[in-house]
């Protein structure tokens, strides 16, 4: 029974202790309790340092205006290319820009007309754009001086930029814009 008595006090000792008690009054229990942290998605992402590579590849994210003025367009016309840039088109681009690209989408309707941010696809000054600007408007228009439009360039990715810009010049040469 003897031995029992401190085996017990000692259980009994430790029931009493509260953890968050002692936690709070020891120094580094405290500091490791309270930390400053970063809640998930509470910041927005940190852009990548500059001359870096993407973990999805090589494509930038961004091109500046002048840079893709001049790109080449590497995809031809084909009905194979024609056909993805209309389905991309009708995902990402129909909504504000219409069936026939002249910026009458849906978006315009629900306003009661033209929507003063949305560019018509089809009037001159996009049809003088070299292939290359619309690129870089898929890719990051508010980089491109486009602010209204969106950043798609974490959406459309590789070849399927090229195919929209060849789906826009179909829909400006249905237009009577005539080819480029």
């Amino acid at each position: 029974m003897r031995k029992l008595a401190p085996a017990a006090a000692a259980l009994l000792f430790l029931a009493a202790c509260d953890p968050d008690y002692v936690v709070h009054h020891v120094g580094w229990f405290a500091t490791m309790r309270h930390q400053r942290s970063v809640k998930p998605y509470s910041q927005p992402a940190r852009p990548p340092v500059p001359g870096t590579v993407p973990v999805t590849g090589a494509e930038p994210d961004s091109i500046p205006a002048a840079v893709a003025e001049r790109l080449a367009n590497p995809r031809t016309r084909t009905a194979e290319s024609l056909n993805r840039g209309k389905w991309v088109y009708a995902t990402y681009c129909l909504v504000c820009h219409g069936d026939g690209g002249k910026g009458d989408g849906p978006i315009s309707a629900t306003v009661g007309g033209p929507f003063p941010g949305i560019r018509d696809l089809t009037d001159a000054l996009s049809r003088s754009r070299s292939d290359g600007y619309l690129y870089g408007l898929v890719t990051n228009a508010p980089a491109m001086g486009r602010p209204v439009m969106p950043h798609y360039g974490d959406k459309i990715r590789g070849t399927d930029r090229w195919d929209v810009v060849n789906y826009v010049r179909q829909l400006q040469q249905q237009a009577g814009g005539g080819p480029r």
